[in-house]
């Protein structure tokens, strides 16, 4: 991938941090699930996400502590699109400033594409880029998955 790619970007600014990923609505929701398993699986990381409105009912609660911490080891990574409905992309601007007292960096991906379904699919591989470039960074071969495979052979064996 091209050194100066968006992917690769993100990549290095979140580095060793933990991608903390929202979307916004079904689009968003999605995208962000893909996120994290693409950063787990690939990467061999972990990484977290949620979606508005859902996370303005709880995850905001606990945002009250500890950002003394978390600023040290997490990044926001907001998934946005073009359909988001008002009051989702009402919520982004409401939650960003509480957001931004306990995560280290924020960084907003736009999706791309016409339609939902592209913007979604544009969302969702661009995550995939991410998590290859931040296996690259680590040296990580995202193809073997020992962890997966150590238990898949410790269930069937039981």
């Amino acid at each position: 991938m091209a050194d100066d790619s968006p992917a690769k970007q993100l990549a290095k600014h979140i580095g060793r941090t933990i991608p903390l990923v929202h979307g916004g609505g079904d689009v968003g929701g999605v995208a962000a699930m893909r996120w994290k398993t693409e950063v787990n699986e690939n990467a061999n990381a972990p990484a977290f996400w949620n979606a508005y409105p859902e996370l303005c009912h709880n995850e905001m609660q606990g945002w009250g502590q500890h950002g003394d911490v978390t600023r040290q080891v997490l990044t926001l990574v907001n998934l946005r699109h073009e359909f988001e409905h008002p009051q989702i992309a009402r919520r982004f601007d409401v939650c960003q400033p509480m957001l931004d007292e306990g995560v280290g960096s924020v960084h907003e991906v736009w999706a791309e594409g016409e339609g939902q379904l592209a913007q979604l699919l544009d969302l969702m591989l661009y995550g995939t880029f991410v998590s290859l470039e931040l296996a690259a960074q680590e040296g990580i071969d995202p193809g073997p998955m020992d962890a997966l495979d150590q238990i898949k052979h410790s269930v069937t064996l039981s």
